[in-house]
């Protein structure tokens, strides 16, 4: 005969359950994607809430998201990697277990953040979840509460067997009570956006807790797209006018054969050392039509070990990228340690392309100044190089390379109907790009503003500061 209570708890569950499709169905039917952290002192016990999630949602649409602290995959990658490459598409749902809350608090526990950094990293935490929330994520927060008491006891029971230390873990204990805890309170507090914060689940008995927790993510997903404040239009960090005033020089061929060769040696030293001391550089090259990315890459590559360098141009968007924030494909291709990631073209196109055609809503791409700076940041924050370059061509010389292009069978492939449509609107892409550099310069992820008319000075001038980014890193 079952203990009093268990048939009611019984159909308690099966309630949830149905509650849980429904709000299941709700969320593919809005075409809102969904992410659900499961955090808190008991990590078995969160692992087992997880599963509990899985069973009660269509499984089909349900991944997990569990990052571990010794996975290799992780090395020289922001905090905030595993997370964004995770993020779900629409109407699916991701669940987090050792999520960034918790793995936070942990941290700071051991001391691992000093206050400013543990301050930076709450204002980031907060910041990412609000991004997702402007996207029309739907975020769930339970956190898994188990008294010392409980875990002590389980701990015990473990003893002698193949579950010792698994089922309980030091940081478990750590996180069950006093200072540490009161330190997670604050993180939990200190991160949220305001109207989405953490709720408590009791996990000393698992029926229980996976009622409270089940519930808590009903309510929460249930809830309306979140109603955030209008972005404030970022301050200008440069002034106008910058790109008009870039001054053309010509070089000559001799010089630069000489230079070109000089500087490509000097890159292939250098990031030989980035690689050795795992230090990774991210490469943005932005532009008009024709300005000479794809030159600039190769000229670039020459003298790089190839296991060092990836190259990502950037098309518009797959059905998969578009169905998750722009962001994401950008962040599946941050590089590793001592790896070197080049996008000709980059996140910069919600700014730009998608601003002026009209791809992305302004509430949108006045919104990206404040993401894309966020980006970046962590990038810095991981120990990246981070350099952007704007290869700055004139209307004139744009027009006499489309007309050389389409005299040459090798690079009449690649001119397209957008390229002549693109320079129709030669004034409005020079203003989001005014924009852009003015908005987005910053310490930790300059602009460099190079002239391209004369595409050899361009190569030279690119090489070059890259070269002295990394030799000024490798100084430290």
């Amino acid at each position: 005969m079952p203990p009093p209570g268990a048939a009611a708890k019984e159909r308690a569950a099966s309630a949830l359950h149905l509650r849980l499709l429904r709000v299941q169905r709700r969320l593919v039917a809005d075409g809102r994607g969904a992410v659900i952290l499961v955090g808190g002192n008991d990590r078995l016990g969160a692992s087992g809430f997880a599963n509990r999630l899985q069973e009660w949602f269509d499984a089909r649409t349900v991944e997990v998201c569990a990052p571990t602290e010794d996975n290799p995959c992780h090395g020289g990658r922001p905090f905030l990697w595993p997370y964004w490459t995770k993020m779900p598409a629409k109407g699916r749902i991701t669940v987090v277990v050792g999520d960034w809350v918790t793995r936070t608090a942990l941290e700071a526990a051991r001391g691992e953040l000093a206050k400013e950094a543990l301050r930076e990293r709450l204002r980031a935490l907060r910041q990412f979840e609000e991004t997702l929330l402007a996207d029309g994520v739907a975020l769930a927060k339970v956190w898994i509460g188990t008294p010392r008491k409980s875990l002590r006891k389980r701990q015990m029971a473990d003893e002698d067997t193949e579950a010792e230390g698994w089922t309980v873990t030091k940081e478990d204990l750590m996180l069950a009570d006093g200072a540490a805890a009161r330190l997670a309170e604050d993180c939990r507090r200190l991160s949220s956006p305001a109207g989405h914060g953490w709720r408590l689940a009791p996990g000393a008995e698992a029926k229980v807790r996976d009622l409270a927790g089940g519930r808590i993510v009903a309510d929460q997903l249930a809830r309306p797209r979140a109603r955030l404040a209008k972005p404030r239009q970022a301050s200008r960090l440069r002034p106008r006018g910058l790109l008009e005033a870039a001054v053309h020089q010509e070089l000559p061929k001799e010089d630069y054969s000489r230079l070109i060769r000089k500087w490509q040696v000097r890159l292939g030293q250098l990031t030989r050392q980035a690689a050795r001391r795992g230090i990774p550089t991210v490469l943005v090259l932005e532009g008009p039509d024709a300005a000479g990315k794809g030159g600039v890459t190769r000229r670039l590559a020459a003298m790089m070990d190839a296991s060092h360098l990836a190259v990502h141009p950037t098309p518009a968007p797959t059905p998969e990228e578009k169905a998750r924030h722009y962001l994401w494909r950008f962040w599946t291709k941050v590089p590793a340690a001592g790896r070197m990631a080049v996008f000709d073209r980059s996140w910069f196109g919600r700014v730009l392309v998608e601003r002026v055609e009209g791809f992305c809503k302004p509430v949108e791409w006045q919104r990206a100044y404040a993401e894309i700076n966020a980006f970046e940041a962590r990038l810095a924050e991981s120990g990246a190089v981070v350099l952007k370059f704007w290869l700055h061509l004139s209307k004139e010389e744009q027009l006499r390379r489309f007309r050389l292009r389409w005299d040459s069978p090798h690079k009449r492939h690649k001119m397209t109907a957008e390229d002549e449509r693109n320079r129709a609107k030669w004034d409005v892409h020079l203003e989001a790009a005014e924009d852009m550099v003015a908005r987005t310069d910053t310490p930790h992820a300059p602009w460099h503003v190079i002239p391209a008319d004369d595409k050899r000075a361009a190569r030279v001038a690119v090489l070059r500061t890259l070269a002295r980014a990394l030799a000024d890193r490798l100084d430290r």
